[in-house]
C-alpha cells in the first residue's frame, strides 16, 4: 500500500505540472454565463474554430506554447473553467457544471461549429460535453485524457484522492518540487508565477472536482459519442497509459487513436510542435469528410 501511494503522489505531482507553461498568448477577456465570470483568450481568424479546455488546477496558460504555434486561419479560444485561473469561483464544480458553462460561452459568443480541444480532466469534460452537445462539435481532440478509475482498485482511488486533497497543504509543495517533473526547463521566475496561478485555484473546486474525475466512469457511454473524435496517449504517462486509452477509444466510432513512444502526460508542453501539427491534421481530416 506504502509503494501504491508513492506511485500515486507522483502521479499528482504530474498532473499538477502541466500547469507550468508561459503566460497566456493575448489579452485576457472575459464573459458571464450561467451566473459564472468566464476568463478567456481568443487568437486567429478563419472558418476554423477550436476551443481548448484545461486540466485539473490548470488555466489559459497551460495551453501558450501551443497557441503560439497554431497556424493564424484557426480561430482559437481558450478559457478558465470556473473555479480556476480568473474566472469566478461559485463553489459549486460537478462535471455537468463544467459542460454547461463551455457550451454557454460558445453560444454566447455566436460559435456555431468548433472542435474541442482538451487535455486531462479537459478530455473526461469533452467526453461528456460531446455526449450532451453533439451538434455544436465537428470535433473532438483529447489529449492524455482523464478516465482512471477503473484502472485502480477501490483502496488505490481512496488513497489517491485522500492524497490530491492533502497535496497543497504538504510542505514539499513547491516550484522546485514541480520543476522535476518536467522535461523542460523554465526560468525561476515563470515557474514562481505558474506555482501561484496553480495554488490559487478555488480549494473548494480542487477538492469536490477529485471527486468525480476519479469516481464518475464514463466508458459505458462513449459508445454513444458520434463525433469524430481524436484520442491522443503517450508512452510514460501513468495517470491514462496508452492501453486504457485505446480501450476507450475502441468504444467510440470510428475514432482515431495515437500512441506516441515518448513523452508522459504532460504532452503539449513535452511536443507543442508535434501536438500542433497532429492537431491540424485532425482537423483537415475532418474537414474532408
Amino acid at each position: 500500500m506504502k509503494r501504491t501511494v508513492g506511485m500515486l503522489l507522483v502521479v499528482i505531482s504530474i498532473l499538477f505540472m502541466s500547469a507550468c507553461v508561459g503566460a497566456a498568448p493575448a489579452e485576457s477577456q472575459s464573459v458571464t454565463v450561467n451566473g459564472v465570470r468566464i476568463n478567456y483568450v481568443e487568437q486567429g481568424a478563419g472558418e476554423e474554430v477550436l476551443v481548448f479546455v484545461h486540466g485539473y488546477t490548470n488555466a489559459i496558460s497551460y495551453w501558450t506554447k501551443v497557441l503560439e504555434l497554431l497556424p493564424e486561419e484557426y480561430h482559437a479560444y481558450a478559457l478558465d473553467l470556473r473555479g480556476h485561473g480568473q474566472s469566478g469561483q461559485p463553489g459549486s464544480y460537478q462535471l455537468p457544471e463544467f459542460v454547461e458553462d463551455i457550451y454557454a460561452f460558445t453560444q454566447e459568443l455566436g460559435i456555431e461549429k468548433f472542435t474541442y480541444v482538451g487535455h486531462s480532466m479537459g478530455g473526461k469534460i469533452g467526453y461528456q460535453f460531446a455526449l450532451d452537445h453533439p451538434d455544436v462539435l465537428k470535433g473532438l481532440f483529447l489529449v492524455a485524457p482523464t478516465l482512471a478509475h477503473d484502472y485502480l482498485s477501490s483502496d488505490e482511488r481512496a488513497a489517491f484522492v485522500a492524497s490530491v486533497k492533502s497535496m497543497f497543504e504538504s510542505p514539499d509543495m513547491s516550484p522546485g518540487l514541480l520543476a522535476q517533473q518536467l522535461a523542460m526547463p523554465l526560468s525561476e521566475e515563470l515557474l514562481n508565477e505558474l506555482f501561484s496561478d496553480m495554488m490559487a485555484a478555488d480549494p473548494v473546486a480542487r477538492e469536490k472536482i477529485v471527486d468525480w474525475m476519479i469516481g464518475t466512469n464514463l466508458e459505458p457511454e462513449l459508445r454513444n459519442i458520434r463525433v469524430p473524435t481524436l484520442i491522443l496517449a503517450a508512452a510514460d504517462d501513468p495517470y491514462g497509459p496508452p492501453d486504457l486509452e485505446r480501450r476507450y477509444a475502441s468504444q467510440i466510432e470510428g475514432c482515431r487513436f495515437e500512441a506516441w513512444a515518448y513523452g508522459g502526460h504532460m504532452i503539449p508542453l513535452d511536443s507543442p510542435q508535434r501536438l500542433v501539427d497532429l492537431l491540424v491534421s485532425f482537423i483537415e481530416d475532418v474537414s474532408k469528410g
